[in-house]
């Protein structure tokens, strides 16, 4: 059983046009808009409920972006972003309670991690991210938020509802991440070990979204499997991005 004080936060997807992969998403029933922009970068989410995302994500400009809150964040992630061969899942993140604590048995562990904070003051509002320099592509960062993901779920919520735009629990829902792996078994155990929790065979159940290790030529993230959705194909693609019905 996953771990429930450790949860799936949300998922990015780098593309390279975020308008064009918004509508994508939006056409297939995944309800995505636009979310941020700042100096040199664009996001947009599919918001799956009031904590859990997924984020599309790019820069258009990277000298612009050297001056904007998620630098530091963007500057750890720019090797992996330059792995990519076009547009594609880069990594994702979970959250934990205390990320500095994670840090710390991280780095006891003998892992290479940084950490990245980013504040909002005008909304009293940020988050700390931890990212392990020597991990594999496959692995997430680690964030915390303050206030705490559930009280800024709440928050979230209170806003959605006073705009009209109140969740629909039976809309679709991300099942898993999809994970191409070289020995899936082994390194779904290795990433299960990370989190604190016990694998299945090659699947991690971590709470809110289990990661699934399946055969292939490389080890990398390639797509998600999304339940509730009337889907008449088995699969597609969204930039670069395998989507599978259940």
């Amino acid at each position: 059983m996953p771990d429930q004080t450790v949860a799936f936060d949300h998922l990015i997807h780098w593309v390279d046009d975020i308008d064009a992969t918004t509508t994508a998403y939006n056409d297939l029933g995944l309800k995505a808009r636009a979310s941020l922009t700042m100096p040199g970068f664009r996001n947009a989410a599919w918001g799956i409920d009031h904590e859990r995302y997924v984020e599309l994500a790019t820069v258009e400009d990277w000298e612009a972006v050297t001056g904007s809150k998620y630098a530091r964040a963007l500057e750890l992630l720019k090797p992996s972003i330059d792995t990519l061969s076009g547009p594609g899942l880069l990594t994702f993140a979970v959250d934990v309670p205390d990320v500095h604590a994670t840090a710390a048995r991280l780095r006891e562990a003998g892992h290479d991690v940084v950490e990245s904070q980013v504040r909002f003051e005008d909304k009293n509002i940020g988050f700390t991210e931890v990212f392990l320099r020597d991990a594999p592509p496959y692995f997430p960062f680690f964030i915390t938020y303050d206030p705490p993901r559930a009280e800024l779920a709440r928050m979230r919520a209170a806003h959605r509802a006073a705009e009209g735009a109140v969740h629909d629990s039976r809309g679709p829902d991300l099942a898993a991440i999809l994970v191409r792996s070289i020995d899936p078994t082994a390194h779904a155990r290795r990433l299960a070990q990370l989190l604190g929790c016990t694998a299945a065979g090659a699947t991690v159940p971590l709470n809110g979204a289990e990661i699934r290790f399946e055969l292939g030529t490389s080890t990398a993230l390639h797509g998600i499997a999304v339940r509730g959705l009337d889907a008449s194909t088995e699969a597609t693609q969204i930039a670069g991005m395998t989507v599978r019905f259940e």
